[in-house]
């Protein structure tokens, strides 16, 4: 069964996008699987979410800009607002958790998790920061949304050595949480990724792996 056969089958209403790390290819994978559900699934609404940034660049007027919710906007078709996809944006690159302590700002998970909410009828995307275990907030990791979401999970793998640890790891932390996982993506982080790492995960698990051929965008 692939990811649109899923779709159709479980109709669910929404995916989270997850990462066995951070730099693995989260937002370029959502928006391949935006741009393929508009493709396969005509008349359906894609509404992205990326709660909370960080890393982000500061424009002239002194706002910050996510590339990861400009690209994810763009994937989606979406009329929303860059705001609206992600409302809270962090300057340093650190974690979202840090950021926040840093900032001094009074930001709970929940906050993040309000900052979900989309239109009725439309697709939930919701795109999370680092793996399933960075922390997303001061009180929670990103597992932790997910259980709030309780949505099901797309999870990027970066093809690079190591990968199908950081992998095996995290599907048993997902499962863990009884949590559903809709299909693992192995991303080509570079062009002379690792091919047989794709076998491999295939062979380690009974869930659903794609493969994401490397690409310089």
């Amino acid at each position: 069964m692939n990811i649109i056969e899923y779709i159709k089958t479980n109709q669910p209403t929404g995916f989270f996008i997850t990462g066995t790390d951070t730099d693995i290819g989260k937002t370029y994978v959502a928006c391949q699987l935006a741009k393929l559900m508009r493709l396969k699934l005509p008349g359906l609404v894609i509404s992205p979410r990326k709660p909370a940034t960080s890393g982000c660049i500061e424009q002239e007027d002194g706002s910050l800009l996510s590339k990861d919710a400009y690209h994810l906007q763009q994937a989606s078709e979406s009329l929303e607002s860059l705001n609206t996809i992600c409302p809270y944006l962090f300057k340093p690159a650190i974690s979202p958790a840090r950021a926040i302590k840093q900032t001094g700002k009074n930001i709970k998970l929940q906050d993040l998790f309000v900052a979900t909410n989309t239109p009725i009828n439309t697709f939930k995307l919701v795109e999370g920061a680092g793996g399933i275990y960075s922390p997303l907030a001061p009180d929670g990791l990103n597992i932790d949304l997910a259980k709030l979401l309780n949505l099901p999970i797309i999870l990027v793998v970066g093809n690079k050595l190591g990968c199908l640890n950081q992998a095996l790891l995290s599907i048993e932390a997902i499962q863990k949480h009884d949590l559903e996982i809709a299909g693992i993506y192995l991303n080509d982080i570079t062009a002379d990724a690792d091919q047989d790492n794709m076998i491999d995960l295939q062979n380690l698990t009974h869930l659903p792996v794609y493969s994401m051929p490397f690409s310089e965008s």
